[in-house]
Protein backbone atom coordinates (compact mmCIF):
# COMPACT_ATOMS: atom_id res chain seq x y z
CA UNK A 1 0.00 0.00 0.00
CA UNK A 2 1.44 3.91 -0.43
CA UNK A 3 2.11 5.85 2.37
CA UNK A 4 -0.26 8.49 1.38
CA UNK A 5 -3.99 8.93 -0.11
CA UNK A 6 -4.91 11.13 -2.55
CA UNK A 7 -8.65 13.03 -1.40
CA UNK A 8 -10.18 14.54 -4.63
CA UNK A 9 -11.85 17.58 -5.00
CA UNK A 10 -14.97 15.99 -5.39
CA UNK A 11 -14.21 14.49 -2.42
CA UNK A 12 -14.99 17.27 -0.21
CA UNK A 13 -18.54 18.08 -2.09
CA UNK A 14 -19.59 14.78 -0.06
CA UNK A 15 -17.92 15.63 2.97
CA UNK A 16 -19.77 19.08 2.96
CA UNK A 17 -23.04 16.79 3.28
CA UNK A 18 -21.72 15.09 6.98
CA UNK A 19 -22.15 17.02 10.13
CA UNK A 20 -18.47 16.92 11.80
CA UNK A 21 -18.98 13.66 13.96
CA UNK A 22 -19.76 12.21 11.36
CA UNK A 23 -17.20 13.39 8.89
CA UNK A 24 -14.86 12.64 11.90
CA UNK A 25 -16.08 8.93 11.50
CA UNK A 26 -15.26 8.92 8.15
CA UNK A 27 -11.79 10.30 8.53
CA UNK A 28 -11.27 7.21 11.20
CA UNK A 29 -12.26 4.87 8.26
CA UNK A 30 -10.22 5.70 5.69
CA UNK A 31 -7.50 5.75 7.81
CA UNK A 32 -8.81 1.84 8.72
CA UNK A 33 -9.04 0.85 5.59
CA UNK A 34 -5.73 2.26 4.26
CA UNK A 35 -4.30 0.00 6.93
CA UNK A 36 -5.22 -2.88 5.96
CA UNK A 37 -8.37 -3.32 8.31
CA UNK A 38 -11.69 -3.42 7.32
CA UNK A 39 -14.02 -0.11 9.37
CA UNK A 40 -17.25 -1.20 10.72
CA UNK A 41 -19.65 2.14 9.85
CA UNK A 42 -22.77 2.55 11.77
CA UNK A 43 -24.37 5.08 9.73
CA UNK A 44 -25.55 4.82 6.75
CA UNK A 45 -24.66 7.95 5.58
CA UNK A 46 -21.27 7.93 6.05
CA UNK A 47 -21.18 4.30 4.53
CA UNK A 48 -22.95 5.16 1.46
CA UNK A 49 -19.73 8.29 1.63
CA UNK A 50 -16.94 5.67 2.22
CA UNK A 51 -17.92 3.59 -0.02
CA UNK A 52 -17.75 6.16 -2.80
CA UNK A 53 -14.52 7.34 -1.87
CA UNK A 54 -13.40 3.50 -1.21
CA UNK A 55 -13.54 2.97 -4.92
CA UNK A 56 -11.13 5.80 -5.62
CA UNK A 57 -8.44 4.73 -3.07
CA UNK A 58 -8.32 1.16 -4.87
CA UNK A 59 -7.79 2.46 -8.07
CA UNK A 60 -5.11 4.73 -6.59
CA UNK A 61 -3.93 1.50 -4.74
CA UNK A 62 -3.79 -0.64 -8.07
CA UNK A 63 -1.96 2.56 -9.77
CA UNK A 64 0.60 2.44 -6.88
CA UNK A 65 0.98 -1.67 -7.14
CA UNK A 66 1.75 -1.35 -11.11
CA UNK A 67 4.28 1.47 -10.25
CA UNK A 68 5.91 -0.85 -7.97
CA UNK A 69 5.94 -3.95 -10.33
CA UNK A 70 7.17 -1.51 -13.27
CA UNK A 71 10.44 -0.43 -11.01
CA UNK A 72 10.62 -3.76 -9.57
CA UNK A 73 11.20 -5.23 -13.41
CA UNK A 74 13.77 -2.47 -14.30
CA UNK A 75 15.77 -2.83 -11.61
CA UNK A 76 16.38 -6.76 -12.06
CA UNK A 77 17.47 -5.39 -15.95
CA UNK A 78 20.16 -3.78 -13.61
CA UNK A 79 21.63 -0.10 -14.32
CA UNK A 80 23.43 1.23 -17.22
CA UNK A 81 24.98 -1.31 -19.51
CA UNK A 82 28.59 -1.63 -19.59
CA UNK A 83 30.99 -1.42 -22.44
CA UNK A 84 31.55 -5.26 -24.02
CA UNK A 85 33.25 -6.48 -26.87
CA UNK A 86 30.18 -7.67 -27.88
CA UNK A 87 28.69 -4.50 -28.38
CA UNK A 88 31.43 -1.48 -28.76
CA UNK A 89 29.24 0.82 -30.32
CA UNK A 90 26.92 1.05 -27.23
CA UNK A 91 26.88 4.57 -26.08
CA UNK A 92 25.50 4.36 -23.28
CA UNK A 93 28.57 1.61 -22.10
CA UNK A 94 31.24 4.27 -22.08
CA UNK A 95 33.78 3.08 -19.04
CA UNK A 96 35.78 5.90 -17.36
CA UNK A 97 35.29 9.80 -18.50
CA UNK A 98 35.47 10.98 -21.45
CA UNK A 99 38.74 12.99 -22.96
CA UNK A 100 38.31 16.48 -24.26
CA UNK A 101 39.83 16.18 -27.84
CA UNK A 102 39.81 20.50 -28.30
CA UNK A 103 40.75 21.48 -24.98
CA UNK A 104 38.01 23.75 -24.05
CA UNK A 105 39.67 25.67 -22.22
CA UNK A 106 41.52 27.25 -24.48
CA UNK A 107 38.66 29.05 -27.10
CA UNK A 108 37.04 30.36 -23.51
CA UNK A 109 39.86 33.23 -24.48
CA UNK A 110 38.90 36.19 -25.86
CA UNK A 111 41.28 36.83 -28.67
CA UNK A 112 39.59 39.54 -30.18
CA UNK A 113 41.76 42.67 -30.46
CA UNK A 114 39.11 45.59 -30.61
CA UNK A 115 40.35 48.81 -31.86
CA UNK A 116 39.76 52.39 -30.90
CA UNK A 117 38.09 53.86 -33.66
CA UNK A 118 37.12 56.80 -32.29
CA UNK A 119 40.70 58.27 -32.17
CA UNK A 120 40.44 58.36 -35.66
CA UNK A 121 36.88 59.84 -36.54
CA UNK A 122 38.51 62.34 -33.82
CA UNK A 123 41.74 63.16 -36.37
CA UNK A 124 39.05 63.36 -39.45
CA UNK A 125 37.18 66.31 -37.46
CA UNK A 126 40.10 68.07 -36.56
CA UNK A 127 41.96 67.80 -39.70
CA UNK A 128 38.88 69.05 -41.60
CA UNK A 129 37.90 71.75 -38.97
CA UNK A 130 38.37 75.12 -39.78
CA UNK A 131 39.78 75.90 -36.37
CA UNK A 132 42.18 73.17 -35.36
CA UNK A 133 41.86 74.79 -31.89
CA UNK A 134 38.14 74.31 -31.48
CA UNK A 135 37.61 71.45 -28.87
CA UNK A 136 35.51 68.58 -28.57
CA UNK A 137 33.47 70.32 -25.96
CA UNK A 138 33.16 73.39 -28.16
CA UNK A 139 31.65 71.08 -31.16
CA UNK A 140 28.98 69.75 -29.23
CA UNK A 141 27.89 72.73 -27.32
CA UNK A 142 27.56 74.29 -30.81
CA UNK A 143 25.83 71.06 -32.20
CA UNK A 144 23.38 71.25 -29.12
CA UNK A 145 22.72 74.90 -30.01
CA UNK A 146 21.80 73.70 -33.61
CA UNK A 147 19.47 71.01 -32.31
CA UNK A 148 17.58 73.33 -29.95
CA UNK A 149 17.15 76.40 -32.67
CA UNK A 150 16.14 73.86 -35.09
CA UNK A 151 13.49 72.36 -32.66
CA UNK A 152 12.12 75.71 -32.15
CA UNK A 153 10.98 76.29 -35.55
Amino acid sequence: MAKNVIIYQSHFDLFDQLNDIQAGKLIKAIGKYEKGIQPTIDDDLVKGIFISIKRDFDIQSENYKKIVDRNRENGKKGGKPKLTEANPTNPMGILGTQVNPNNLKDKDKDKDKDKDNNKDIDKDYYSNSNNSNETISDFLADSLREAINKSKY
